[in-house]
C-alpha cells in the first residue's frame, strides 16, 4: 500500500470522470457504471475493476460515515482506471487476516490494484486504488494469473 497522492490524470485531456454519491445509489448502480467506463475492454481486466471498486465502496458502506463519494476515472488514453473512493471517516483501513467473518477485502485490492492508499482530509479520506488496464507487450491476460498447465477433467 502507498499513502502518495496521485495527481498525473488531473492534467490528462483523455482522462474520463464518474462521480457517484454512494448514499444515493446502490453497489449494482457503481459496478454497472465501471462496467459501461470500461467499454471496449474485456475480461479479467473488467472483473477485476469491478472487484476493486466492489470491494472499496463496500468498505465505506460497512465501515465509515456519509458522506460516502465514489469517483473513477480513466486515464493515460484509457490505459489507467483511477478508482477514489471518499468517507466521512478518519479511521484508517487495515488489511486483516481472512477468517470466516471476512478480512479479505483489501487482501483483494492489494493483489488486483497496480497500486492503492490512502489521503487523509482531516476529518475524512479517500481510499484509492489504480489498475492498469493495458501492459504494453503482455497476451492480454492479467499479470495475477498463472496459466493452467492442465485443465482438470469434469466428471
Amino acid at each position: 500500500m502507498s499513502t502518495q497522492p496521485w495527481s498525473a490524470a488531473r492534467g490528462d485531456p483523455t482522462q474520463t470522470d464518474v462521480r457517484c454519491d454512494l448514499d444515493a445509489v446502490t453497489s449494482r448502480d457503481v459496478r454497472r457504471r465501471v462496467r459501461d467506463l470500461l467499454t471496449g475492454h474485456a475480461g479479467v481486466v473488467v472483473d477485476d475493476a469491478v472487484l476493486v471498486v466492489d470491494e472499496l465502496v463496500s468498505n465505506a458502506l460497512c465501515h465509515a460515515v456519509a458522506p460516502r463519494v465514489c469517483r473513477l476515472s480513466l486515464a493515460d488514453q484509457g490505459r489507467c482506471l483511477r478508482i477514489e473512493v471518499d468517507d466521512g471517516s478518519p479511521e484508517q483501513p487495515r488489511m486483516r487476516t481472512p477468517d470466516r467473518h471476512g478480512g479479505r477485502g483489501l487482501v483483494l485490492v492489494d493483489r488486483l490494484a497496480s497500486s492503492w492508499g490512502v489521503r487523509h482530509h482531516g476529518h475524512h479520506k479517500t481510499v484509492w486504488a489504480e489498475l492498469v488496464l493495458i501492459r504494453p507487450g503482455s497476451s492480454g491476460h492479467a499479470p495475477h494469473l498463472a496459466p493452467a498447465r492442465h485443465w482438470p477433467t469434469l466428471r
